[in-house]
């Protein structure tokens, strides 16, 4: 947490982004301050919380999209639809299911690694090194810098082993 904070801090531009800790903090903040907290926003979450319920919409995922930035939603959109996909695939309900808990098997497994490549990038960009090679990853006259496409390759590939994967699955 040291070093993540030496390398990026957590307030201000560049900063590492914690939506969630955001939350919290504005929730308990009023109340170890003495301040008063909004309890009219609260009962309105409270009401759509309810309303989403009884719609059959899951509130969590709901609000979480609602607050989470675009760029740490998309791969949540991205998984929740091949998390569709391949539980829809068969008339087997047990197959389906067991295909769906694979794939939130491999998709846990990549969020770990994700995590923790970003632990190892920020001990690198703290010790100096400049691996993440900042002059190619700079936007051009389109406004998208090259790594940003190449970027897409990736991550398709991941979708894509993440369906195969999944799918290949036998029901046990």
């Amino acid at each position: 947490m040291l070093v993540l904070n030496k390398t990026y801090g957590f307030t201000g531009d560049g900063a590492l982004v914690a939506p969630q800790a955001n939350a919290m903090a504005a929730v308990i903040q009023p109340m170890m301050n003495g301040g008063s907290a909004p309890w009219l926003l609260y009962g309105i979450g409270a009401v759509i919380a309810i309303v989403l319920t009884l719609l059959k919409v899951p509130a969590l995922a709901f609000c979480l999209g609602m607050f989470i930035p675009i760029d740490l939603n998309l791969p949540l959109l991205v998984g929740g639809a091949i998390a569709w996909f391949v539980s829809s695939r068969s008339k087997d309900a047990k197959l389906n299911a067991a295909r769906q808990e694979k794939g939130t098997l491999i998709a846990s497994g990549f969020i770990a690694g994700g995590a923790l490549m970003g632990v190892v990038s920020a001990i690198l960009k703290f010790a100096g090194v400049d691996w993440y090679l900042s002059g190619w990853n700079t936007a051009g006259a389109s406004g998208v810098a090259p790594a940003e496409l190449i970027a897409v390759v990736p991550f398709l590939l991941i979708c894509g082993y993440m369906i195969y994967a999944s799918l290949k699955t036998s029901e046990k």
